[in-house]
């Protein structure tokens, strides 16, 4: 009876030592496992608190670079509209120097003209009057010839009246009257001459005239400006080319990713539960071999 209650007694006091020590772990176990759902909410929180930070800085940076963007494209068209301003006021610039250029030619042609056309009429009005000039001076030599043969036929008539009135007759008559003839025709004949000379030195100087004339017509000619035509306009300036800009996309929920979840939560039961599960099967493994070893 003894050696029986010993085991007994033995495994009691084991049991009740298992029973302390298990309650003990599982305690300790649920106590982990509230710390770790603790740390796990902290996490979870932290998380959350992150994500909604990450999607401030996303929209933010999203709107500075829109803000960004916005700022270059109006940069560049107020450079490009500082090109196309300077391109006009230059092309304004050259435009007026080529007007003033096609109307400062198109003056001096129209002067040329008139100086050339006056000096054609002075040419034309110089000849003419030097034509006129060796007209009246020919016209004055007949006019003289005709004098010269009038007063030599009065001499003839005056020099055989004195043969008449001296009663010269025979051959001595038909001497003087031959004479007298041959004096008169000697005189006509150079009057003849000289009016001959006189229309070929004429026809000289009237030529001398128009060769004179075409000469001088040629210089003023050489002198003439020539049609100095269209000059050509300035190239009209090309406005400058824009550049296209590519704004940022709105914003979509995918943008900021998944929202953090709660992380798998620990349970203290079920921790205390796994204690207890071993603790108990230890226990139930003492209780029982302690029991088999008794042999009544």
């Amino acid at each position: 009876m003894a050696a029986w209650v010993a085991p007994v007694i033995g495994g009691a006091v084991s049991l009740a030592g298992g029973i302390i020590g298990g309650n003990q772990a599982a305690n300790a176990a649920a106590a982990q496992a509230d710390k770790q759902n603790e740390a796990t909410i902290r996490q979870y929180e932290y998380d959350i608190k992150k994500w909604d930070l990450d999607k401030e800085m996303i929209k933010s940076n999203r709107n500075h670079a829109f803000e960004e963007i916005a700022a270059k494209a109006v940069n560049d068209g107020r450079t490009a509209d500082y090109r196309d301003a300077a391109a006009a006021q230059q092309y304004n610039y050259s435009l007026q120097i080529r007007n003033r250029e096609q109307q400062s030619n198109e003056d001096q042609f129209a002067r040329s003209e008139e100086i050339y056309m006056t000096q054609m009429g002075l040419n034309a009005q110089s000849a003419e009057t030097a034509r006129e000039n060796e007209y009246r001076q020919l016209e004055e030599i007949h006019t003289e010839m005709a004098f010269d043969r009038q007063d030599a036929y009065l001499q003839g008539l005056i020099a055989e009246g004195k043969l008449r009135a001296r009663g010269v007759t025979g051959r001595s008559a038909m001497k003087g009257y031959q004479a007298t003839a041959a004096d008169f025709g000697r005189q006509m004949s150079q009057l003849n001459e000289s009016f001959a000379s006189a229309g070929r030195n004429t026809r000289a100087v009237l030529e001398e005239i128009a060769t004179d004339r075409a000469s001088a017509d040629l210089a003023a000619y050489a002198q003439r400006m020539l049609d100095p035509g269209v000059l050509p306009l300035p190239l009209e300036p090309i406005k400058t080319p824009r550049t296209q800009f590519v704004y940022p996309r709105a914003l979509q929920e995918f943008d900021f990713g998944p929202q953090p979840v709660l992380g798998a939560m620990q349970s203290p039961s079920a921790a205390a539960g796994r204690v207890w599960g071993s603790t108990i099967s230890s226990i139930s493994g003492s209780l029982g071999s302690a029991i088999a070893s008794y042999k009544p």
